[in-house]
C-alpha cells in the first residue's frame, strides 16, 4: 500500500513539475519559427498565463517535499493519490496528442502563415486539447496530495485565467478564420469532450 501511495504522488509532482520545461520547449520553437507567423500577441492575458507552469512547478514541489506527507496511507488515501495521479497522466496524454494531432504546436497567441483549422486528432475532440490537459494536471495534483492550496489555486486562477487565454486566441482565430472558425466552434466543444449516446 505505501509502495502504491508513494508512486502516485511521485507521478503527479513530476507530471505536474514537466510543465515548465515542456513550456521552455514550447517557447524555444516559438522564438525559432518567429519569421511564420502573419501576427502574433503577448500581452497581460499571455504574461499571466505564461506564469502558470512556474507557479505548479513550485507547488508540486513544496508538496512533495513537505514533511507532512502520510507515512502509513489508508485504502481510501491510496485510491486518491492513485486517482490523482491518473488525472495527471491523462492531462499529459490529452497535451501529447495535441502536439502529434499539430506539430507546429507553439507557445503564446499567433497565427502561422500557412495555418489552417485543425480539425483532426485531438482538435476533433476538444477545441484546446493541451489546456484541457493542464487543468487536468492542476487537478490531479491537488486530488493526489489531498491540497485544497491546489485545488482552490486550480479553480480561481488556472481555470479561469485559461478561459480569459482562449477567449483571447479565439479572438484572433475569428478575425483571421471568421465563420470557417466559428462552425468549428459550433461543432467541437472547448475542453471538455462531447460524449453522444449511441442509437442502435
Amino acid at each position: 500500500m505505501q509502495g502504491l501511495y508513494a508512486g502516485a504522488l511521485a507521478i503527479a509532482a513530476v507530471g505536474a513539475m514537466a510543465r515548465l520545461p515542456a513550456v521552455a520547449y514550447a517557447w524555444a520553437r516559438t522564438f525559432l519559427a518567429r519569421k511564420r507567423f502573419r501576427s502574433f500577441r503577448f500581452g497581460w492575458v499571455e504574461f499571466l498565463t505564461n506564469c502558470e507552469p512556474l507557479a505548479l512547478l513550485v507547488a508540486a514541489y513544496l508538496l512533495y517535499r513537505s514533511p507532512d506527507t502520510v507515512s502509513s496511507p489508508t485504502a481510501q488515501q491510496t485510491l486518491v493519490a492513485t486517482l490523482g495521479a491518473t488525472l495527471v497522466l491523462t492531462g499529459w496524454a490529452f497535451q501529447v496528442w495535441a502536439f502529434l494531432s499539430w506539430n507546429s504546436l507553439f507557445a503564446g497567441h499567433g497565427v502561422l502563415d500557412d495555418q489552417r483549422i485543425l480539425t483532426r486528432g485531438a482538435y476533433a475532440t476538444v477545441r484546446h486539447p493541451a489546456y484541457s490537459g493542464v487543468c487536468l494536471v492542476w487537478l490531479g495534483l491537488g486530488i493526489a496530495f489531498a491540497s485544497p492550496v491546489v485545488l482552490v489555486t486550480c479553480a480561481l486562477y488556472a481555470i479561469p485565467i485559461y478561459l480569459l487565454y482562449i477567449r483571447a486566441e479565439e479572438s484572433m482565430m475569428l478575425e483571421s478564420f471568421g465563420d470557417e472558425y466559428r462552425d468549428y466552434c459550433r461543432r467541437v466543444p472547448m475542453l471538455v469532450p462531447r460524449f453522444r449516446a449511441t442509437h442502435r
